[in-house]
């Protein structure tokens, strides 16, 4: 008899672990569906019944009933993995203005989660995911945790699926992975909800070398959208954390009439910084803000007094601002070897990023105020 028991068990435990089936929706193929109510995780535009979006990062959680589950889009540059139930995730690359839907998922209760891979230069849609009438179950509830990680490339996954630092745009589009780059990669760890508000190549007040005349990211950090002009607003939105990766600033600078020399630049990114902490402070007062910072132990004594400087000097403008809990976190890049795109790093170190910053953050658990 207990032979047969476990033979029905095992038998059943077969039969539901079928392959989940995927199949292209046409526009047709929403006629008639739900709208399942979504928890919407980084900047997005409540927009013509779905999300519009650009920050890389963004990721979109529901759940329902019965056996399938579609998804709508409009969105021909980037990708997407979805997974089911915490199963193995899905990509879905470029999708275009076509949807995908998921079946012979069982019956009863599932959960979808949908994460953007890739970076983007301008905003797409996301529809929104669809079920059979009758299917509807409430939206998961948003996490008590929050984290918002402002910074550049590396903060994107920017190329971190490459097998080697040579990449063309395409390549650089094909191998970019946010949901896998140190900064998701934390957040997950503790269990919060999240924003990647990051720009490849950007600094504090300038892009990435010479000649590059985008507005920096103390201009585009408040935007719904990094393209648009627009401002991001969401009260509910008040992370605990907010870490910041601003330094694209010094990489290939030439002096110009703005910065005739290395000193006048680090003196203004200073000032400037100091100024952006005190924005991020009024707008999110319980926060404590984490610094990737310059590691100088190896620098020669006139730079590290240039950087002790520069510390001081953002945080006064921080402490004069209200925002007293400012940390430095000087990084050991030389601990890390970058050989993805553009010398960027794999996912491997990404990993060790993360656990390097969860490390940092283990250390002061006051930083979650009780959450």
């Amino acid at each position: 008899m207990l032979r047969l028991t476990v033979l029905a068990l095992a038998l059943a435990a077969t039969s539901d672990s079928r392959p989940v089936q995927r199949t292209v929706a046409d526009a047709a193929a929403f006629a008639g569906m739900s709208a399942l109510p979504v928890q919407a995780g980084g900047r997005v535009e409540r927009k013509l019944g779905g999300f519009r979006h650009q920050w890389p990062g963004v990721y979109f959680e529901a759940a329902f009933r019965g056996d399938r589950v579609s998804l709508r889009f409009d969105d021909a540059t980037n990708a997407y993995r979805a997974s089911i139930d915490g199963s193995p995730p899905q990509t879905i690359d470029r999708p275009g203005t076509r949807g995908v839907t998921f079946a012979g998922l069982g019956g009863g209760a599932h959960r979808i989660r949908l994460d953007k891979v890739t970076e983007s230069a301008q905003p797409a849609w996301f529809g929104g995911f669809f079920v059979a009438p009758g299917r509807v179950l409430p939206a998961p509830p948003p996490r008590r945790r929050q984290i918002e990680f402002i910074g550049d490339s590396s903060m994107t996954g920017y190329g971190a699926r490459s097998p080697g630092r040579a990449c063309s745009p395409e390549q650089v589009r094909a191998t970019t992975d946010t949901p896998n780059a140190f900064a998701a990669l934390a957040a997950r760890h503790y269990g919060a909800d999240y924003q990647v508000n990051a720009v490849s190549g950007l600094g504090l007040m300038r892009g990435l070398g010479a000649g590059d005349q985008r507005d920096g990211m103390e201009r585009i950090w408040p935007r719904s959208m990094p393209a648009e002009p627009e401002p991001y607003a969401d009260p509910t939105w008040q992370p605990q954390i907010v870490m910041l990766k601003l330094q694209a600033d010094f990489i290939g600078f030439r002096p110009d009439t703005r910065w005739p020399s290395m000193d006048a630049l680090l003196g203004d990114y200073a000032t400037r910084y100091g100024r952006f902490l005190a924005r991020l402070h009024a707008r999110y007062p319980g926060a404590v803000f984490l610094l990737w910072w310059f590691d100088g132990r190896s620098a020669p004594p006139e730079e590290q007094a240039r950087l002790r400087a520069a510390e001081a000097r953002i945080s006064d403008a921080a402490r004069t601002a209200g925002a007293r809990d400012v940390l430095f976190l000087p990084f050991p890049a030389g601990a890390f070897r970058a050989t993805a795109c553009h010398g960027h790093y794999g996912l491997e170190e990404h990993r060790r990023i993360a656990a390097w910053l969860i490390h940092e953050i283990d250390a002061h658990p006051e930083f979650w105020a009780g959450r």
